[in-house]
């Protein structure tokens, strides 16, 4: 294997354990959030549209990145 694929390779599980830890550290948040009773003071509309932008995010850095790992 060439030196080019071995750094993209290692890139490539970079972002994938960091997206990990990133949904990791978002659910521990909200699930502590929600015992603790707080309440954001987003409207509706709002929380849905970060919460749709969050999770679209985290689904192309999981794929590009497992992507990146397995197909070079």
């Amino acid at each position: 294997m060439d030196i080019p694929a071995i750094l993209i390779k290692l890139a490539g599980a970079a972002l994938l354990i960091w997206t990990i830890r990133s949904i990791y550290i978002h659910v521990k948040e909200k699930r502590k959030a929600e015992k603790a009773g707080k309440e954001d003071v987003q409207s509706v509309s709002e929380q849905i549209l970060n919460n749709v932008l969050l999770y679209l995010w985290l689904a192309f850095m999981l794929v590009f990145s497992s992507g990146m790992i397995l197909n070079n």
